[in-house]
């Protein structure tokens, strides 16, 4: 059977980033993790930056599969996830240009499963309609991917803040039954 050398570095370089996070990543520690030279590794990805940008692509087209969360507990689990992570990638990059790229592909996909949560929890008579929903996405996509204002002006980041100024401004669309069952989350 013919090993693809290209999906086992992906998973290696993934493995490193959770585990200790953008710093952790490095072209010798991956070829490391897989016996590998670091030739062999950059035949597949030239540069760090290459191997960073398509890790974030392969999660991206893995969370592009699973369906959006369509619960209260499952979009609270969104959020606590996005904002374990916020941040892990761009101190990573080189340069600004693949920093906004990168960032650009996150906001995409975050933008996409928030989009798709909504429109299940509308479904389910969670979320009311209203022509503010486009704005209250925006500001949702803004806070989990940049935080609170205080945090965008240097305060250290509080994931449990945002996560909970978060359901602030979506509950601001949330029927009873949405309020009732996020006060089960809370």
């Amino acid at each position: 059977m013919k090993r693809d050398r290209k999906s086992e570095i992906l998973a290696a370089a993934e493995r490193l980033l959770d585990a200790g996070g953008p710093h952790a990543v490095s072209m010798r520690g991956v070829a490391a993790a897989l016996g590998i030279s670091v030739g062999n590794l950059t035949y597949h990805f030239p540069q760090k930056k290459d191997l960073l940008e398509a890790v974030m692509r392969a999660r991206h087209e893995r969370c592009r599969a699973l369906p959006p969360p369509s619960t209260v507990p499952g979009l609270d689990g969104f959020f606590r996830s996005l904002l374990a992570r916020r941040g892990q990638i761009p101190p990573a990059c080189e340069t600004p240009d693949q920093a906004r790229d990168l960032m650009l592909l996150a906001a995409e996909h975050i933008a996409e499963l928030l989009h798709g949560a909504l429109e299940a929890f509308a479904a389910e008579g969670l979320l009311r309609q209203s022509p503010e929903l486009p704005a209250v996405e925006q500001a949702l996509l803004a806070l989990l991917m940049l935080g609170r204002a205080e945090e965008v002006f240097g305060a250290p980041p509080d994931a449990e803040k945002t996560r909970r100024c978060a359901w602030g401004v979506l509950s601001l669309l949330l029927t009873e039954k949405g309020r009732a069952e996020l006060d089960h989350v809370l």
